[in-house]
């Protein structure tokens, strides 16, 4: 099976219709096709796997579109690793450098003109990106997706958020997410424009001069714009994954008149799975919604959620090659399915851990903390304990970036959490930086602080937190 190239296809019937837009300039799909084409014709001479390490930009979306042509395999990488692990997974990868920024504007100033060569055809079964996971439990994995991949992806979402010619969809995520990957598709197929804030503005500023129709943000991003005062009531949905939305949240947006769409998504599925309806309810919201179009999803009898369908990955790249994606992926994400056949979901497998024989779940911690008016991010690690095995500690963002009170944030959370779960330590946070918080990373930071204070483990008041049945 194949697919039509997206971008020559628009520029062939709608070549004046707007492609990209920044605010300082708008492409048309021609503009758009002289430039994928210019940049297909540099991939060409290029090895099979081209890294990226570049932020979001109307260059990086030309060489995405340009790898979908060629047959290329973009693999973008995340700018916020430190070089060392950019050099590690290029290693594993066998690829000797990533392209830059810099990079991707030289190549771009240096165009030659209207070089449009290309298949007008592509087939669904070829490999296209390799995007890591986020790395929540060790080295992130490099997952291979096809051109099919992207495609039932995206067309799933269109279908279900009524993407069409007409739609404007900000991007304002990483392309080295599936995420952000998913806006540039579902636009190239639908005929969409895809708007990217410029740099030098604000998300609200940016917002209000492209005027999007659709939106994908995670809920920290959400947060930060509702307290800013961005008005998102004339989109016509605002895509919210990376991480369960907390309840005070989804209560502002409703509120505010915010189009939310919550959903549940994976690298390893080509971003979306399940997701609400455009205009949902308040309890529909609370849940992931169904899965959309082009998925399968099922729960084991272990309460694990498993998925599998056309947007399944194709599998896992490394030094020995690629190991095949089972039928049923499993997520390692427990939940269940409601009575109206939407999703919930509950917590994660492989963060549950044991303190003095009770089964902690960091999810439940968080969402006691998030319940408080004063929190806004909030993520519970395990730290070592000689008496209980493991003890969890919060790292918290208060509002208005406020010094954390480990004594009152503890007493707060005591009066709905028994007393194994309440943290033996709380830490001032600045928030997550990427879509998803590093919870290897404050795992760490946690130890390591642990360690320096020579606390015995218990917090500030030890027998408030002795395990107990």
């Amino acid at each position: 099976m194949t697919v039509p190239d997206p971008v020559r296809h628009h520029a062939e019937t709608r070549p004046e219709a707007p492609a990209l837009a920044t605010g300082a300039e708008t492409w048309t799909w021609h503009d758009l096709d002289v430039r994928v084409g210019d940049a297909a014709a540099r991939l060409t001479a290029m090895p099979e796997r081209v890294a990226v390490c570049a932020d979001t930009s109307p260059d990086l979306v030309v060489w995405v579109l340009a790898a979908l042509r060629t047959g290329r395999v973009l693999v973008p990488l995340s700018t916020r690793w430190r070089p060392a692990a950019v050099a590690q997974a290029l290693g594993r990868l066998g690829i000797d450098r990533a392209l830059t920024d810099a990079d991707l504007a030289r190549l771009g100033a240096e165009a030659e003109g209207d070089a449009r060569g290309g298949a007008p055809s592509i087939p669904l079964d070829r490999p296209f990106t390799v995007v890591h996971t986020s790395g929540s439990t060790g080295t992130p994995k490099a997952i291979l997706h096809t051109v099919g991949n992207h495609v039932w992806s995206a067309r799933g979402v269109n279908e279900a958020l009524g993407v069409t010619e007409r739609s404007r969809w900000l991007l304002d995520l990483p392309l080295y997410h599936v995420g952000g990957l998913g806006v540039v598709v579902r636009c190239a197929l639908a005929g969409a424009t895809i708007a990217i804030p410029p740099p030098d503005l604000g998300l609200v500023e940016g917002i209000s001069g492209l005027r999007p129709t659709h939106a994908s943000f995670v809920a920290t991003q959400l947060r930060r714009l509702l307290d800013a005062g961005a008005d998102l009531s004339g989109l016509d949905a605002v895509l919210l994954g990376g991480s369960a939305v907390p309840a005070d949240l989804l209560d502002a947006a409703v509120e505010a008149g915010v189009p939310a769409v919550t959903s549940y998504g994976m690298t390893e599925m080509t971003s979306t799975v399940t997701a609400t309806a455009p205009g949902a309810d308040r309890v529909e919201l609370a849940t992931s919604g169904r899965p959309l179009p082009h998925r399968d999803l099922r729960i084991a009898e272990s309460g694990e959620i498993e998925v599998s369908g056309p947007t399944r990955f194709a599998g896992t790249l490394g030094p020995d090659g690629l190991q095949p994606a089972p039928t049923w992926h499993p997520t390692g994400d427990v939940g269940h399915l409601d009575a109206e056949g939407r999703l919930v979901v509950t917590g994660r497998v492989d963060l549950q851990f044991v303190s003095g024989g009770e089964n902690v779940r960091p999810e439940a911690i968080e969402a006691a903390l998030l319940a408080l008016d004063s929190v806004r991010e909030a993520v519970v690690v395990p730290v070592p304990d000689a008496e209980f095995g493991a003890r969890p500690v919060a790292f918290v963002r208060l509002d208005g970036d406020a010094e954390v009170n480990g004594v009152a944030l503890g007493d707060a959370v005591r009066a709905s959490l028994p007393g194994f779960m309440v943290p033996v330590a709380f830490h001032t946070w600045r928030g997550a930086e990427g879509l998803k918080p590093d919870r290897p990373a404050l795992t760490r930071e946690a130890e390591r602080r642990a360690a320096g204070s020579g606390e015995n483990g218990r917090g500030d008041d030890p027998q408030s937190h002795v395990p107990r049945s």
